[in-house]
């Protein structure tokens, strides 16, 4: 059985990227975001906790942060 990836998002992945985008919107900062998702037998989203947003510090470096993540490895 071959999957494949889907050519746009899905509505009912619609909830989970506007939670993602509003869980960063405050963190005012460079961030890792986390989040655990349980799917149902179609690939749907069922339930999820609140995002974990973990600020990185220091902010002050925050341009040199995403330059180095940034960097092919």
């Amino acid at each position: 059985m071959t999957t494949r990836a889907p050519l746009d998002i899905r509505p009912k992945w619609l909830k989970i990227a506007r939670r993602l985008q509003s869980a960063v919107a405050k963190s005012n900062g460079v961030a890792i975001v986390s989040l655990t998702i349980v799917v149902d037998k179609d690939g749907d989203p069922s339930y999820w906790p609140s995002p974990a947003v973990t600020l990185i510090e220091p902010r002050s470096e925050s341009d040199q942060i995403l330059e180095a993540l940034s960097k092919p490895r």
